[in-house]
């Protein structure tokens, strides 16, 4: 049998909205940078490039996900 109670736990840190938005995000910003840096590209322009994708992505992902 189903034995929750609610309201017998802490709330949680983030919502499941919130934590796939900034996961898919950070997963874009990794993929991003990894073929800036396949490109050729120095590292620290690689760091900016995923930073750049990251705000993009959570961005464009909070307006989408209702």
């Amino acid at each position: 049998m189903d034995q929750r109670q609610t309201g017998s736990g802490p709330e949680p840190l983030l919502s499941l909205r919130a934590a796939v938005i900034l996961l898919s995000g950070v997963i874009g910003a990794g993929a991003a940078g990894a073929l800036a840096v396949l490109a050729g590209a120095p590292w620290a322009q690689a760091v900016l490039t995923g930073a750049g994708a990251f705000l993009a992505l959570v961005v464009f992902l909070n307006t989408i996900i209702g």
